[in-house]
């Protein structure tokens, strides 16, 4: 391959309609478009996405799970995935190593090491930070002590990166003041989205009428739409709350589209809820703005801030619709000034039941999304920070 080459190293089950891999495949696509070639090393299960070349290790008997979190499978797939990196460097002799996550800069910096003489840079794509990523999962709970060693790790990691990239303003401040890192190591690539594609009133009123036939909605439903990970640290606590505390309001339907299913399924069962909620599970990222733009309304009930950017929020501004979210600081840095934020389940149930009955509200926070989405938040804007530090490397 050219000196133009980027090998990315992308340690999770690329591509699996989660938020990491809708920013790597942006990444990706970026750089193609400033004239790099790109190859993806990532584990052997996934979905192929168009235009995009990946080299996977060998597959793990039994490792299937794509959704987010920890596997007694993983340090196996990473130590595979670290010899399927220095292979592939030596075939493609790469120009730049492009690491996402935590995991991938490890395993670049033991690649780097290896072939030492190659001289490659690293740079590290950072989505948050890892120690406060391990506390949004719990990992800390039980065993506290092992917050100073992974913290450690991290720093060692980020001192030996060439250069580092952020998704999100706040996780390039919360990385920045962590580890005391100087402004010329460290740089904000935000997350992006793109536009969905315009539809006239009448479109929209068709593919609403099939999409709400097909869930089996009724016309008169307000639907309040959440897409991403059923997971506590992406606030599934928080969602079972506010669609209990909005069980009686008779205007309501929620969609959920996300995975794994699971317990929410059994706790709306459980507390005769599940009438109110649809379920889709896996839906493909292509088809998710047909199911955006079905709806009416979209919330993000996660509360805890590690830092990492909110490729949901993004595509929900993206699709023109009002978001309601709690107050924390990723958020307020995403959405525009005027966004009222909730400071708790209860204050945002009570937002929710004042804004769905208020059409022309509605239609103002949507405009005012669509508009801030399409003055910072197109993939051309993060193109445009990428070339800037590739031509500095």
């Amino acid at each position: 391959m050219s000196s133009k080459t980027v090998l990315h190293i992308a340690p999770t089950p690329f591509f699996s309609d989660r938020g990491c891999h809708i920013r790597i495949e942006g990444i990706v696509d970026c750089l193609a478009e400033l004239g790099y070639q790109n190859l993806v090393c990532t584990y052997h299960h996934g979905r192929e996405v168009d235009g995009v070349n990946t080299s996977r290790i060998t597959p793990i008997k039994n490792y299937t799970k794509t959704e987010a979190g920890p596997s007694k499978y993983k340090l196996w797939a990473d130590w595979k995935l670290l010899w399927l990196v220095v292979k592939e460097i030596r075939r493609t002799k790469p120009a730049v190593i492009h690491a996402h996550l935590h995991e991938g800069l490890m395993i670049g910096l033991v690649a780097k090491t290896l072939l030492f003489w190659k001289k490659i840079p690293l740079v590290a794509d950072m989505q948050g930070s890892l120690v406060g990523e391990l506390e949004a999962h719990g990992s800390f709970e039980k065993n506290a002590w092992l917050r100073w060693p992974v913290k450690a790790i991290e720093t060692g990691l980020m001192f030996f990166a060439k250069t580092i990239v952020c998704s999100s303003e706040h996780s390039l401040e919360k990385i920045k003041t962590e580890f005391n890192l100087n402004d010329a190591k460290i740089s904000l690539v935000q997350d992006g989205a793109r536009v969905a594609p315009h539809l006239s009133d009448i479109d929209r009123l068709q593919l609403r009428a099939v999409l709400r036939n097909g869930l089996g909605v009724s016309e008169n439903k307000k639907i309040v739409v959440y897409s991403g990970a059923l997971l506590e640290s992406k606030g599934l606590a928080e969602l079972k709350q506010l669609i209990s505390m909005c069980g009686q309001n008779e205007m309501l339907h929620f969609l959920i589209i996300g995975y794994p299913v699971d317990e929410l399924e059994g706790y709306l069962n459980k507390q005769g809820l599940a009438g109110l909620c649809t379920l889709t599970g896996r839906v493909e990222f292509q088809k998710l703005p047909n199911y955006l733009q079905l709806s009416d309304i979209a919330i993000d009930p996660k509360f805890n801030d590690a830092g990492e950017g909110s490729g949901k929020i993004l595509n929900y501004l993206a699709c023109g619709l009002p978001v309601l979210a709690f107050d924390t600081q990723n958020n307020r840095s995403f959405l525009p000034a005027e966004t009222e934020l909730s400071k708790s389940v209860q204050a945002m149930a009570s937002q929710l039941a004042a804004v769905i009955a208020d059409e022309v509200l509605l239609k103002n926070m949507g405009d005012a999304n669509l508009a801030h989405f399409e003055s910072n938040y197109s993939w051309n804007q993060s193109k445009s920070q990428l070339a800037v530090v590739y031509q500095q490397i």
